[in-house]
């Protein structure tokens, strides 16, 4: 059975917590977890028990998220990376497989960047490596409703936000997720607030940035009706990077690893084992963007 021990770090002064559940065998490989926006490292729930059944698992509160420090926006992800590095150094893990999902995602994008060593693999879970025209308002009168106190309204529009779905279809669970993410955001009160405001209009901020290319294996993933991290950002994300496939996840949005934890666990468990994520019934097709565009640069030479 796992166990689990608690790390803190203060890089540039700014306090971050990581709490890795230990496999038995002590040859495994760790999992790194960067969550998205209010998301702490004791709370990836089923997500999480299914990875600790193959590897060590290490998720993060960095400054900004949890029970770490506010802070301020002009820190950019690239001091967010360093973070993450120092934490790890103090945690003692050293090549690891590192997820990042939503608005942890720029962080772990950077973190692959700036320590390309320090990286087995790495999961874009629902990217926001930089944020999308189309929430850009939304997410800046998230924060506009949050500074003035209008609780309801700013858990119901960041709700609304991040289940932004194709109209339609059925999502699986993603009622219940609502009911979970709406009473989060209406709930959450001090630092808390500043986190969230701070990390908001730091990720706003953000600009994507394609140097140096990512030489690790990227796998970049979200569902099929997520239209917060919509499957065209995605092929965005990932034909910046050298060795990329994009997996859509059946009947989920941005929430998958909500709605379905055992298949996200999964995925994520078969990607970083180098195993096949061929034929899943759980998933589209795999999409392989370096080879998409060799084949569409041949079809081009050849019709010249």
């Amino acid at each position: 059975m796992a166990f689990e021990e608690f790390v803190v770090s203060a890089y540039g002064g700014y306090k971050s917590e990581g709490r890795t559940l230990w496999h038995p065998d002590p040859a495994a490989e760790t999992v790194v977890l960067i969550g998205g926006a209010l998301q702490r490292k004791t709370a990836w729930g089923r997500f999480e028990a299914v990875l600790a059944e193959r590897f060590h698992v290490f998720a993060v509160d960095l400054p900004g998220w949890g029970d770490a420090d506010v802070l301020p926006a002009s820190y950019g992800v690239d001091f967010l990376a360093a973070a993450l590095h120092d934490l790890l150094a103090a945690a003692g893990h050293t090549r690891v497989h590192v997820l990042g999902a939503s608005y942890g995602s720029g962080i772990a994008y950077r973190f692959a960047q700036t320590y390309p060593r320090a990286v087995r693999t790495i999961v874009l879970a629902g990217p926001l490596v930089w944020v999308p025209d189309e929430v850009r308002a939304d997410l800046r009168r998230s924060v506009h409703l949050l500074e003035g106190e209008r609780m309801e309204e700013f858990a119901e529009l960041s709700a609304s936000v991040i289940l932004r779905s194709t109209p339609g279809p059925r999502v699986i669970r993603q009622s219940a997720v609502r009911r979970i993410l709406h009473s989060l955001f209406r709930d959450i009160e001090g630092a808390d607030r500043e986190k969230y405001r701070n990390n908001t209009l730091r990720l706003l901020q953000q600009a994507p940035s394609s140097q140096p290319s990512i030489t690790a294996p990227v796998l970049v993933a979200t569902g099929e009706h997520d239209l917060f991290t919509p499957p065209e950002l995605c092929r965005q994300v990932a034909s910046a990077c050298s060795d990329a496939r994009i997996v859509l996840v059946y009947g989920t949005d941005h929430a998958m690893h909500l709605e379905l934890p055992q298949q996200a666990a999964e995925l994520l468990t078969r990607f970083a084992s180098g195993e096949s994520l061929e034929g899943l019934t759980y998933c589209h097709p795999v999409e392989y963007p370096a080879a998409q565009r060799v084949s569409a640069a041949l079809s081009a030479n050849g019709r010249r």
